[in-house]
């Protein structure tokens, strides 16, 4: 029997026994399996599915398997100007929660074992190596709600995928729950019961300020907005206190910092990346005009000097990361991820110390080396 015949058997098998998947026929699982929509993956012999494609209704990075049913983390809109953004989508009151620059896991339990789901819905191997140290209770919060998602931020200058945190993480990383959601549905619970748990269980978390009136508080959440900008932070995500639209506004310093970290490897994301940034930093300084003065300084400095001082030295495009594990065989299965994704990984030193396996590893991005390589040896491009 081939491999694909077998992938298929077990995905008609996870059909028939996981309850969640009942609202949707076979025909119709079969047919987003055959293109692509939905993707077998294995963790150390555990096999599941995961939504590579939007599929009625199930966003990407939802993953199952013949029991479970975990949501992807949704989209969330982002609002341009926060006095007419925040009245158009809150009518009732809302919480105003710190939006940390990091990456995204949704922790569950799976048989014995805790696991960290990328936003695409891969295992993390690093967070899921890692939440021991910074979510002691967890154990004990899933043996009381086997039902429930954690989603966390993961942020901190030793992390292996994002180049940007929060200035307050000087070294290592930190967890920060963010949501906790329901299995299967992937309904958030409300603030109130979150609050609750956070504290029960003690977990760490993002500042969470409110609630508060779109109409009443506007000069509260603009003066947040101010000290996160001074600060170095990245914004807000407002949240409804049950139900509801979530909307998110990110400050001047994290455009600009975005703008500083991925212009010199255009060719390897989008333009538009760049442009809408440039359009969230001109909307910011129509709102706060106080800002101007500190982005119009700033931007020609963050767009170019970087990207410059690469171009002139003749280095390729690369980063350097340093994360450090609590076991080996989870750097070798990020080692592995990172084969999946295509990125080209360089080792440059691993040691064991006080009790982690210490990795410095560079990530090599030839599309950008290529894309201002062939710029500068004179090639023309039709636009």
């Amino acid at each position: 029997m081939s491999e694909s015949r077998e992938q298929k058997d077990y995905l008609f098998h996870c059909w028939e026994k996981n309850s969640h998947l009942k609202i949707y026929t076979w025909a119709d699982l079969e047919s987003a399996f055959e293109k692509g929509k939905i993707i077998p993956s294995s963790w150390k012999g555990w096999n599941f599915f995961r939504i590579n494609k939007e599929f009625k209704g199930l966003p990407v990075g939802t993953l199952f398997d013949d029991r479970i049913l975990v949501r992807g983390y949704p989209s969330i809109p982002r609002v341009y100007i926060l006095k007419t953004g925040l009245k158009r989508y809150f009518s009732e009151p809302f919480y105003a929660e710190e939006k940390i620059e990091g990456y995204n896991v949704r922790l569950i339990m799976v048989g014995s074992e805790i696991l960290a789901f990328t936003r695409r819905g891969y295992v993390c191997p690093f967070a899921t190596d890692r939440w021991i140290d910074f979510l002691p209770e967890l154990p004990k919060f899933f043996k009381e709600f086997p039902n429930y998602v954690i989603c966390c931020e993961v942020a901190g200058p030793e992390n292996p995928f994002v180049s940007e945190w929060p200035p307050y993480i000087k070294e290592d990383i930190k967890f920060f729950v963010f949501d906790i959601a329901k299995m299967g549905t992937g309904e958030f619970i409300s603030v109130e019961e979150k609050l609750n748990l956070l504290q029960f269980f003690n977990f760490p978390h993002p500042e969470i300020h409110g609630p508060f009136d779109s109409e009443k508080d506007y000069k509260k959440i603009c003066t947040l907005i101010r000290r996160y900008h001074t600060e170095g932070r990245e914004g807000l995500v407002f949240k409804p206190l049950t139900r509801g639209s979530r909307v998110k506004y990110v400050t001047p310093y994290s455009n600009l910092a975005d703008l500083k970290i991925v212009f010199p490897y255009l060719g390897e994301v989008e333009p538009n990346y760049i442009s809408l940034r440039l359009i969230r930093l001109f909307l910011n300084i129509y709102e706060f005009e106080e800002f101007k003065e500190d982005i119009y300084r700033s931007l020609g400095e963050t767009l170019f000097e970087n990207a410059l001082q690469i171009l002139r030295n003749k280095n390729p495009f690369e980063e350097t990361f340093q994360v450090r594990f609590k076991r080996e065989e989870n750097f070798l299965a990020l080692l592995a991820h990172f084969k999946i994704a295509r990125v080209t990984v360089e080792i440059l030193h691993r040691e064991w110390r006080d009790g982690y396996y210490v990795i410095k590893f560079r990530k090599i991005y030839p599309r950008a080396t290529q894309f201002w390589t062939n710029k500068l040896e004179g090639w023309g491009e039709v636009d």
